[in-house]
């Protein structure tokens, strides 16, 4: 879910890349959370529970790992880190690649994520203790680089070895503003995996993106829409879950799967 002060007039994208502050957004959505799951419905438990499940079933395997859209958060990747070796995190907004930054440094000035450490121990069965999965974390992280979604070198480099897997979580709202913008960005990240990769994208079928307190959003998606995009760009063994929660406003998240053929 995305949080700001834009103006009608103005794009989401355009306020974020100009004004969004990394810090002041941890702390109004992330720093209430107690390490337990009695908000069963936050997009924080969503998305720690569905990739849990996705990377611990062993669908997907190998050691290079790609998360799009990172953000300032580290989330995406809390659970990657116990089966991937070498994450690469990416986000947009130079900000939030800071503030990632800081955390992977150990900067004590960083966000405090030790209750999101707390609850991954409890959903891998105790087996970690919360230290060890933050120092796991560190460990994977090998780089926090630059993104752009809507462009089809995604990683803005001159070349990248294909990956293993990629995710991307609520991403695709923010970056795109059509349904043909949207496809395209699936296809982008798909182009980033290795024949047989796997991707993993969680996000909202009602397109939400939260201004203080209006809801924008510019179209909806729907899974069959969601499903032909992927195929379009060389995907087999489609998986689509949908839960209807009410956030701050309500949603329908999904978490879907697949594998580059």
């Amino acid at each position: 879910m995305a949080d700001s002060k834009a103006t009608a007039e103005e794009s989401v994208a355009e306020y974020y890349t100009q004004e969004f502050k990394p810090r002041e957004y941890l702390d109004k959505h992330f720093s209430s959370f107690d390490g337990t799951d009695k908000d069963k419905d936050s997009v924080q438990l969503f998305i720690m529970n569905n990739l849990h499940q996705t990377f611990g079933s062993g669908v997907f395997q190998g050691k290079r790992l790609l998360d799009i859209g990172t953000g300032p958060s580290i989330l995406s990747v809390l659970s990657a880190s116990k089966y991937f070796s070498d994450i690469t995190c990416s986000d947009y907004l130079e900000v939030c690649r800071e503030e990632l930054q800081k955390w992977v440094d150990g900067d004590p000035e960083a966000f405090d994520w030790g209750a999101y450490f707390r609850y991954i121990s409890k959903l891998e069965g105790n087996s970690s203790a919360p230290d060890d999965i933050a120092a796991r974390l560190r460990k994977a992280v090998k780089a926090v680089v630059h993104c752009d979604v809507n462009k089809s070198n995604v990683l803005c480099s001159e070349s990248v070895d294909p990956f293993d897997v990629v995710v991307s979580s609520f991403c695709l709202e923010l970056a795109c503003d059509t349904p043909d913008q949207y496809r395209a960005g699936v296809g982008n990240m798909t182009s980033l995996l290795k024949h047989g990769g796997g991707l993993v994208l969680l996000g909202d079928l009602k397109n939400n993106i939260i201004v203080e307190t209006e809801k924008f959003s510019d179209f909806d998606l729907n899974e069959a829409f969601l499903r032909d995009a992927l195929v379009t760009h060389g995907c087999t063994d489609i998986e689509i879950k949908q839960v209807s929660v009410v956030d701050e406003w309500p949603c329908e998240f999904f978490h879907a799967t697949a594998r580059k053929v």
